[in-house]
């Protein structure tokens, strides 16, 4: 989720963080784990350290290849919860060309990017290809025009949403990495995207630090969990 900033250019006392704090990932020796250097693609906010990520499998674009948060599509969404990390909610009902979204999220998208329709009944996801994102005609919400689909069950009544194609067939989202460290990537017009570190293998990591490391991520990573940590192999 989001870090909370502070609250305005007035006199004020923030302690943070509160509570636990920062939660410890590794369990094993970091040195001894496989870890490489990856880019994640913008408009995700801050993402903790322990966020289970995707690979963006569009055919074009500036994202092929980035990473993008993992959606536990199987296991179901919720927004303003972990589990939306990489999800966008449709504004208005999908139609066969047009999907509106935030102009904050809009940012997490780029040109050539293959996004998934999806709503809480599960009647997709459905893929398209985005040709388009326009910013500027409509001050309440950005519109991607994409190439045409099936989109009559894609509306605000079943809380649409889409999210970055990452796998080749339907949910069409696999769990790829592990995040080694908290990153920022960027906001709205500042979604600059983010070089970051993940873990791939050879590590024992605290399962409570874990983000949508859901039953289906798990399978995708081929990890054990053993009490309170998860064993990447």
């Amino acid at each position: 989720m989001a870090i909370k900033r502070v609250g305005g250019s007035i006199p004020q006392l923030n302690r943070n963080p509160e509570g636990e704090g920062i939660k410890r990932l590794f369990f094993s020796e970091r040195d001894v784990a496989l870890i490489f250097d990856k880019t994640v693609q913008g408009g995700f906010g801050y993402l903790q350290a322990g966020t289970v990520m995707a690979i963006n499998k569009s055919s074009t674009g500036d994202g092929v290849g980035k990473l993008v948060p993992y959606v536990p599509v199987v296991e179901g969404i919720t927004f303003g919860e972990d589990s939306a990390l990489g999800a966008s909610v449709l504004l208005q009902d999908a139609t066969a060309t047009t999907l509106k979204i935030s102009i904050n999220d809009s940012y997490r998208f780029n040109v050539g990017d293959i996004v998934c329709v999806e709503n809480s009944d599960g009647d997709g996801p459905v893929v398209a290809t985005i040709s388009d994102i326009d910013r500027t005609t409509d001050a309440r919400w950005a519109t991607l025009t994409v190439s045409s689909f099936s989109h009559s069950n894609f509306t605000t009544a079943k809380s649409g949403y889409i999210y970055t194609k990452a796998a080749a067939t339907t949910p069409y989202m696999t769990a790829a990495y592990v995040l080694d460290k908290a990153i920022d990537t960027g906001e709205g017009i500042e979604a600059n995207g983010a070089l970051t570190s993940i873990v791939v293998s050879n590590a024992i990591l605290y399962s409570n630090s874990l983000i949508n490391m859901t039953a289906t991520a798990k399978t995708d990573l081929s990890v054990v969990t053993d009490g309170q940590f998860t064993i990447l192999k």
